[in-house]
């Protein structure tokens, strides 16, 4: 998936409220990957759906509490009314559309093109470079709390031509993503945009894999490991 795609298709959006097969979702997934913007946008979009959760737990609670409680007296027909949507079984809905609706005005008119005038500007993203694993110490990787992303470059031996490559990151023998890349320029390495949020501080292991055409894996080119740690 290219990102003009993904933005002419709402990609972010239609993840986000599980409104895709399980191809396009794997196939979002490995381009948000290696894609910033696509990538902060659904970090952005997990925030406001996070935050419209709570936000409909707690109204109703509320609504519980209202109709648990003591009869109160005769009430108007707006009285009526505003109790009548209060009911969960009618407000849950309601207020739930009002939220999806919201987070799709929200990344249309807010995020997204935030998002695209962020990227005109100039601004650090941690990066790093890999080796292969050895016997040796491994290399450690400190980001500050609350970094959203992070870069790893490794290089492809010389000699290793493989139409397609398959990344894997794994900590403790878990897999934590898997991607999918393209055969670099001669001399250059791949580089991976990491979301960091979701990760904790121990070692981890990236390792290589030359895929055919059909992008199935074959050979192992290489492994890097590294230690990442929080401050």
């Amino acid at each position: 998936m290219d990102h003009l795609k993904a933005v002419n298709d709402q990609s972010a959006e239609r993840y986000l409220l599980g409104e895709m097969s399980d191809f396009e979702a794997e196939e979002f997934e490995q381009h948000y990957f290696e894609c910033v913007e696509c990538a902060l946008a659904v970090e952005a979009g997990e925030v406001f759906v996070a935050n419209a959760r709570a936000m409909l737990a707690e109204t109703e609670a509320e609504a519980v509490r209202k109709r648990d409680a003591p009869e109160a007296p005769r009430q108007t027909f707006w009285g009526a009314f505003a109790a009548w949507w209060a009911r969960p079984a009618t407000m849950f809905p309601a207020v739930a559309s009002l939220a999806l609706g919201a987070l799709c005005l929200y990344q249309g008119a807010v995020v997204i093109p935030g998002l695209r005038q962020s990227l005109g500007e100039a601004r650090v993203l941690p990066a790093f470079t890999l080796v292969g694993a050895s016997r040796g110490e491994v290399p450690q990787i400190t980001l500050s709390s609350g970094t959203p992303s992070f870069a790893v470059s490794v290089d492809i031996p010389p000699g290793v031509d493989f139409s397609r490559y398959l990344c894997y990151l794994s900590v403790g023998g878990r897999t934590v993503f898997e991607l999918n890349a393209g055969p670099p320029a001669g001399g250059q390495p791949i580089t991976i945009l990491v979301p960091a949020k979701d990760l904790q501080a121990g070692p981890y292991e990236l390792g290589v894999y030359g895929a055919d055409s059909s992008g199935h894996k074959r050979d192992r080119v290489s492994t890097f490991a590294f230690a990442l740690k929080f401050r």
